[in-house]
């Protein structure tokens, strides 16, 4: 019989669809206020990646990285703090509208029925990610969940991984074969991260990162969306063992 696969996934853009981001990235950007520059091809998802990457517990430290991070888009110092202080009141009034990306239950419950461990690490804050696990009872599918407060360094460092698999290996009772774990994400930073951490990788193209940036970081598989993941052949292959 084939080893089960471990599969890691990241949350925003895989998981959740962030319309709530993408929405109040519209609004500001239809606000002449700010000034806007070299955002021709600026996507919507980009400009919410980019808050998203951002964004820290610590608000100084946000502050810090909007000030520097969005220097190129609103030139204006001052403006570019009343963005972000705008923004970060915003953005999570719309966070109600939030879903699954479509198919996924489905694919939780098959991948549950032969019981591949599952985990989520993701960038994104302690609290949000524990809202959306109680909203959409995410821990009857996954048994880890890491976040950016969960561990020092974020994405695309190797920690956040090597984190979650070290708890899956407690909560499983199980040996860790790196070649069986796979990490599916939509940025290159989770692809860098999987390349890090000596795993392997997939990569999401219809989620947050552009399809030139996530093959250039070299993913072992790519996919178009995450609900053909059941058809990737090395999971296919167990799932029919």
């Amino acid at each position: 019989m084939l080893d089960s696969p471990i599969l890691l996934f990241d949350f925003d853009g895989v998981i959740l669809t962030q319309k709530a981001l993408e929405y109040t990235a519209l609004i500001k950007l239809r606000l002449k206020f700010y000034r806007w520059q070299n955002i021709d091809d600026l996507r919507l998802i980009d400009l919410a990646r980019i808050f998203e990457q951002s964004d820290s517990s610590n608000r100084i430290k946000a502050l810090i990285r909007i000030y520097k991070n969005f220097k190129k888009y609103i030139p204006s110092k001052w403006r570019r703090v009343i963005f972000f202080i705008k923004f970060r009141r915003m953005y999570p009034k719309y966070e109600k509208y939030e879903t699954l990306k479509p198919n996924l239950k489905e694919i939780l419950l098959k991948l549950k029925e032969h019981d591949v461990p599952l985990g989520v690490v993701s960038n994104t804050s302690k609290k949000r990610l524990n809202h959306f696990i109680d909203k959409f009872k995410l821990d009857d599918y996954f048994s880890v969940f890491i976040s950016r407060d969960d561990t020092p360094y974020r994405k695309p460092d190797p920690y956040p991984v090597h984190l979650a698999l070290n708890l899956i290996k407690k909560k499983h009772n199980i040996t860790i074969d790196k070649t069986q774990v796979y990490l599916i994400g939509d940025l290159p930073s989770d692809i860098m991260s999987a390349n890090n951490a000596k795993i392997k990788s997939i990569a999401i193209l219809n989620g947050h990162g552009t399809k030139e940036d996530l093959e250039n970081t070299k993913p072992t598989h790519v996919l178009e969306d995450i609900s053909n993941l059941l058809e990737l052949e090395p999971i296919k292959k167990f799932l029919l063992n």
